[in-house]
C-alpha cells in the first residue's frame, strides 16, 4: 500500500496517499528532520539487499487469484527486467502450490526467461493486483502544505528491512537510530540478518542523512527501540529482538 497521510480539519479527517509511494512498508516515525517545524517521517521498507530488489526495474508486483481453480488463493509476486515481468520465484516452487504448471511447461529451457504471462497462459487474467514501487528505507520530507517528497536513506541503512526508528537525546539530538533483519523467508532468498543496529544524522545544508554509525556488533532480528531514564540522569536504549532476549546499550556521554 501507499502511506496515506490523515489531515485533521476541525475533527474531520481527509485522506490522501502520498503518490508513488507504494513499497513493503514496516515501521512509521514522526519527527521534524529538517527542523522546519513541520512533522517528517522515517518509513523502514525492505530494503535493497535482496532479490525482490537487485537488478529489477519497474515495481515489484503481486498477483492474487484462485489460479489453479481449486478453492485455494495463490499469490505471485513478479519484478520487471528489460521490460519482461518475471516471476520471483522458478518453476519447480511455483509448481508445489500449482501443479497445474507442470503440464504446461515440462522443462525449464521453455520458461526461462519468458514472462509470467507466457508462464500461465490462459490462466492469467481476473486476478487483483497490487504493488510496491519502491523497496528504498525512505525519509519524506514535509513542505508545510500536505505534501511528502521522498529521499531514500543511505546505503548502509538499506541492508536489511528496518522495523524501528527512535530519536537520540540530549547531546546527538538530531540524530536517529534504526535497527531491522528479518530471518523468516524461503532458503531460496536467505535470511536478511545483514544491518546491525545504526546511528544516522541529518545534514541540514546538505538536505541528506550522513555519518551511519553501527551502535554495536550484536546479532537478532530487531523490533524495536526505546529510551529509559536511568540513574544519575542518563539514559539506556533498549533493543527488543524477535524470540530473543533484551539489549541494553548506554550512550557515550
Amino acid at each position: 500500500m501507499p502511506l496515506k497521510i490523515f489531515i485533521n480539519n476541525k475533527g474531520i479527517f481527509k485522506e490522501s496517499d502520498i503518490p508513488g509511494s507504494s513499497g513493503l512498508w514496516q515501521t512509521l516515525y514522526s519527527a521534524d528532520i529538517n527542523g522546519d517545524g513541520y512533522p517528517d517521517l522515517l518509513a523502514g521498507n525492505w530494503g535493497h539487499n535482496s532479490k525482490l530488489y537487485a537488478g529489477k526495474e519497474g515495481p515489484l508486483k503481486m498477483y492474487v487469484k484462485d489460479f489453479a481453480g481449486n478453492r485455494s488463493i495463490e499469490d505471485i509476486v513478479t519484478y520487471n527486467i528489460n521490460g519482461v515481468e518475471c516471476p520471483f520465484l522458478g518453476k519447480d516452487q511455483l509448481e508445489i502450490a500449482l501443479p497445474i504448471l507442470k503440464s504446461k511447461h515440462l522443462t525449464y529451457d521453455e520458461v526461462a526467461g519468458k514472462s509470467v504471462q507466457y508462464l500461465f497462459g490462459d490462466l492469467w487474467n481476473n486476478y487483483l493486483e497490487l504493488k510496491a514501487e519502491t523497496l528504498s528505507s525512505s525519509v519524506f520530507i514535509n513542505d508545510g502544505k500536505g505534501n511528502f517528497v521522498r529521499k531514500d536513506l543511505p546505503e548502509e541503512l538499506q541492508l536489511a528491512p528496518i522495523f524501528s526508528f527512535d530519536s537520540m537525546p540530549g547531546i546527538h539530538s538530531g540524530s536517529y537510530v534504526a535497527n531491522g533483519n528479518f530471518y523468516g523467508v524461503l532458503p531460496y532468498e536467505g535470511r536478511y540478518d545483514a544491518m546491525n543496529p545504526a546511528i544516522f544524522k541529518y545534514d541540514k545544508p546538505a538536505g541528506q542523512f550522513n555519518n551511519v554509525t553501527e551502535l554495536s556488533d550484536i546479532e537478532g532480528e530487531f523490533r524495536d527501540a526505546k529510551w529509559i531514564n536511568y540513574v544519575g540522569g542518563t539514559k539506556l536504549l533498549i533493543l527488543t529482538r524477535n524470540n530473543d532476549g533484551l539489549i541494553f546499550l548506554k550512550p557515550d556521554p
